[in-house]
């Protein structure tokens, strides 16, 4: 509410004599700061302070200008009464949500957000969906779904198997947004034949924020000083991870750096003969200086697979059975066997 100053009209001002004009002070004779004597003889019976609510057209007050007591009832803030429900309801509400609309129930209140980290919610989550004629790795079948470390992360790549929708996404592709990989870290890179071309794939990260979901997580598997990592449903070591996917007709030898580099910028223009395109790669030091450029002409294929796509792990299954030989020298004995 504000309060407004507003004068009364009447016959009389006119009596008061003429207004004060610009050449009462700026080409005055005198200096005089004195207010002039046609505002001194307004009395304070001719000033109205009433409140009125800003934003409020002028339509709404009457011909005098004064807000009706009505008015001024139906703008005060009306008592809104809130249910509070039990959070079984809300877990009996959770066993008819979709996958894709499990970001928007858990934002309803903070008791919802409770049930979706739970493992229950996850639980019923797969066994809504699960069918046994759907062919999956052993890591998706119902008895490897009992244990709570890294449900979440499993239950979301199971249902790449088993829910229409989110299978009907890898088969259309609507993975070639290259455009997202920006900002991410670089983990590794590897190259590989694939008929005439050459695929090359760039394992991305994005860095997680300090006490986050995804921060917390791999900090409680990094102390294992209690039984809590061992239920930790947000454990997954692929989150936030990507590979970039660049196909093209020529070799290109990628150097080796020796500090830690992330992905400052990915242009795509038309290559020289205007057929296909051109990749650029840019990347940059923590400091956001540029390190170098990676140029890749002519491109066949751009795509970027995230970590709970299927095809993700294929290629990093590829890329663990060529480095085979060396991991088994460089095996020790912090190696974790559950990841």
């Amino acid at each position: 509410m504000a309060l407004s100053v507003k004068v009364k009209p009447t016959k009389s001002r006119s009596t008061f004599g003429r207004d004060p004009t610009i050449y009462d002070y700026a080409n005055s004779p005198k200096c005089s700061n004195r207010a002039s004597k046609v505002s001194s003889k307004i009395t304070l019976a001719e000033i109205e302070l009433e409140a009125e609510p800003l934003g409020e057209d002028a339509d709404q007050t009457d011909g005098m200008g004064r807000a009706g007591g009505k008015c001024l009832a139906e703008d005060s803030p009306m008592l809104v009464t809130y249910n509070d429900y039990h959070i079984d309801l809300w877990f009996l509400v959770s066993e008819f949500i979709r996958p894709e609309d499990v970001c928007r129930f858990a934002l309803i209140c903070r008791k919802t957000a409770e049930v979706v980290q739970s493992g229950r919610f996850w639980t019923q989550l797969y066994r809504s969906y699960y069918d046994r004629s759907i062919e999956m790795p052993a890591r998706f079948q119902p008895d490897s779904m009992v244990r709570l470390r890294g449900l979440r992360s499993a239950v979301i790549r199971s249902l790449y198997y088993l829910y229409p929708p989110f299978v009907e996404r890898l088969i259309i592709g609507t993975n070639r947004h290259q455009y997202r990989v920006v900002g991410r870290q670089l983990l590794s890179s590897w190259h590989k034949r694939t008929k005439n071309c050459w695929t090359y794939c760039f394992r991305l990260k994005t860095p997680f924020k300090p006490g986050s979901r995804p921060a917390k997580s791999v900090q409680l598997q990094r102390e294992k000083n209690s039984l809590a990592f061992m239920q930790d449903i947000y454990m997954n070591p692929e989150e936030g991870c990507q590979i970039l996917m660049i196909t093209t007709d020529f070799l290109k030898m990628i150097p080796m750096y020796n500090e830690t580099l992330y992905v400052k910028n990915i242009a795509q223009t038309l290559s020289q003969s205007m057929m296909r395109y051109k990749i650029g790669l840019e990347l940059a030091n923590y400091c956001g200086k540029r390190i170098t450029e990676l140029v890749f002409d002519p491109v066949c294929n751009v795509s970027v697979l995230d970590w709970w796509t299927p095809q993700y792990y294929n290629e990093i299954g590829n890329q663990a059975e060529e480095d085979s030989a060396l991991a088994e020298t460089e095996w020790t004995d912090d190696s974790d066997w559950d990841n």
